[in-house]
């Protein structure tokens, strides 16, 4: 199975991102795949293709590296784009937390996940990828857009769960599902 360790994002700031990828929509300077609203999480690692014994390594590693973290806040706030605003391929909204919470959890994480095969992450930034550019008729308009939005606030939420989904690849777009559900 197709799996991703993931922060759900609450629904009140799914519609202010929402709103942000309307006003982007609106600029009409690009041909951009929006994440659906019900899509729309913080991914905290990436597995890929996973079977069943991989699964019980991972969630070991979960169930063990989150007795040393607790519940925390988190601001969802800016809107970037990688490579950069200028060349846009991946927009997306930023995570920012009082500690680095969620860039300490991540390292920490990766740290176990490389030790049974997964590959070290580099120069993490939390971010939630609101739309993927397919290509821009107006590179221009589209970087004013994103320059106008760049301080624009999402709302703030606790982060008292996380979960790995899976993901299946339909024609329509992907399908998330919670496999399993841990507390901080």
């Amino acid at each position: 199975m197709r799996t991703f360790l993931a922060v759900e994002i609450e629904p009140y700031i799914k519609n202010k991102i929402e709103e942000s990828q309307e006003i982007i929509a609106d600029s009409e300077s690009s041909n951009i795949k929006f994440v659906e609203v019900e899509n729309i999480h913080l991914t905290l690692k990436f597995f890929g293709e996973i079977d069943e014994d991989k699964l019980e390594q991972i969630t070991d590693i979960i169930n063990k590296t989150l007795k040393n973290y607790k519940e925390y806040t988190i601001k969802v706030v800016n809107i970037g784009a990688f490579p950069n605003i200028y060349n846009p391929r991946v927009i997306w909204t930023g995570i920012k937390d009082k500690n680095n919470t969620t860039i300490k959890l991540i390292e920490d994480l990766d740290k176990k996940f490389n030790k049974i095969g997964f590959k070290k992450e580099k120069n993490y930034v939390p971010h939630i990828t609101i739309g993927r550019v397919k290509n821009i008729s107006d590179k221009e308009k589209l970087s004013q857009t994103l320059k106008n939005l760049k301080k624009k606030y999402h709302g703030k939420m606790e982060v008292k769960k996380i979960y790995i989904k899976s993901s299946t690849l339909t024609h329509s777009g992907p399908i998330y599902q919670n496999i399993k559900e841990f507390d901080l």
